[in-house]
């Protein structure tokens, strides 16, 4: 007998590795003063890690959604999260800057997992009405979770500085390694694809290349695209999007 999850339990998973990948990028931003002083570095040193997770968000895209594609939901969402376990302890005990910042984009790459898969299973499970009603929901709490996460940020900082703040984020990230375990699978063997590498990113360069798709989204750019720099990661994000839905 195939097991099967809840429709709450798929909800409650769905919005909470919706709203990871902004919690990982912007929950400690109250703290970058302190991490300045506590780095012995400039502000513009320790601000590279945001650039730096915001480029492992878009870069873990690339991977995260066709090994979705090619091995199923569940097993690339399990190594996500044991990723993001390693990298937030590496970003913990990081005693210079630089190593903060390389631990950055590997967290960014695995919160990208969350990112890309949360679409991916709600594409599988659902159709219709119920599949947009479901990623109305998702959109909307991709829309609160950016403003909601330095929020919640500044509320810890004062108290438990920029290490709690990330040993939160580590508690985030061993709830959903245990819900990543406890998910049954969504995408069904004989639904796998079992395509090249080099044939899926072309399929991704002939989306970047197809003029009318790059105009549109440049009309409803993100906030992330306030820097010119992140522009040509996220049309590649945004391309895979297209693929998976």
């Amino acid at each position: 007998m195939t097991r099967s999850n809840s429709q709450l339990f798929i909800l409650v998973f769905l919005g909470i590795l919706t709203a990871f990948g902004p919690f990982v990028t912007d929950m400690y931003l109250p703290t970058l003063p302190a991490m300045t002083d506590y780095f012995h570095t400039t502000s513009s040193q320790v601000q590279l890690g945001l650039t730096a997770s915001m480029i492992g968000l878009a870069v873990g895209q690339l991977f995260f959604g066709p090994l979705s594609d090619k091995y199923g939901r569940r097993l690339p969402l399990i190594v996500a999260m044991c990723l993001f376990l390693w990298a937030t302890l590496g970003c913990l005990y990081s005693r210079t800057i630089m190593q903060f910042v390389g631990w950055r984009v590997v967290q960014g790459i695995a919160g990208a997992g969350g990112i890309v898969i949360s679409r991916s299973i709600a594409a599988d499970k659902y159709s219709g009405r119920e599949l947009a009603k479901m990623l109305a929901i998702i959109g909307a709490i991709n829309g609160v979770a950016p403003v909601a996460a330095p929020v919640a940020g500044g509320g810890m900082a004062e108290s438990v500085g920029w290490h709690g703040i990330f040993w939160v984020l580590f508690g985030l990230g061993i709830l959903l390694l245990l819900g990543s375990l406890h998910f049954a699978e969504s995408l069904p063997t004989v639904r796998r694809q079992n395509a090249r590498w080099a044939d899926v990113y072309r399929s991704f360069l002939t989306v970047i290349h197809n003029r009318r798709y790059v105009i549109s989204f440049s009309l409803v750019l993100p906030r992330e695209c306030c820097s010119l720099i992140s522009l040509p990661l996220l049309l590649l994000c945004r391309s895979i999007m297209v693929f998976h839905l």
